[in-house]
């Protein structure tokens, strides 16, 4: 299996839509509504994409074999708590591709590369009842980020984690 990973351009957005909308449908169908998930998936989710690239936003992709496997997107963190921190904004294995170790090797890439711009930490969160992911995050180091503010996405719990690059 050859792996490669390079920054995503316009012409992987096909490619990181189907990953990402694979893995919304069985990674949260258990979190969101089948509603929910329609309305981050498809269309929204390409425009959404096309929009990272454009605006310049770190997007990587992960190729297995020359056909995108996972996806990863970062950026400065503007929010006052963590300004400053790299924001990992999307970190998606298509479901195929699951417990391979290959987001073991994106996030770790895209997490150097913002190191490279000036962040000494990183920050994300992901869903409260999503066990795989919060285990994934805490394997690579990432710690919880105990606060008192509740993040919400469509109704769903949120947890913060944060990483010393």
């Amino acid at each position: 299996m050859e792996i490669k990973i390079k920054r995503a351009d316009l012409s992987d957005v096909e490619g990181m839509s189907i990953v990402v909308d694979s893995a919304w449908r069985e990674n949260y169908k258990d979190i969101f509504s089948a509603e929910q998930i329609a309305k981050y998936t498809g269309t929204n989710r390409r425009n959404s994409f096309k929009s990272l690239i454009v605006n310049g936003k770190s997007v990587y992709v992960l190729l297995c074999d020359n056909e995108i496997a996972a996806v990863c997107a970062a950026q400065i963190c503007e929010e006052e708590q963590f300004k400053g921190y790299a924001e990992i904004m999307l970190m998606y294995v298509h479901p195929k591709f699951q417990h391979q170790g290959l987001g073991s090797k994106l996030l770790p890439h895209a997490l150097k590369e913002m190191r490279k711009r000036g962040c000494s930490h990183a920050v994300l969160d992901t869903a409260e009842k999503n066990a795989n992911a919060r285990r994934f995050y805490e394997k690579l180091g990432f710690m919880e980020e105990k606060t008192d503010v509740s993040r919400k996405f469509d109704n769903v719990t949120r947890v913060i984690y944060t990483i010393k690059l």
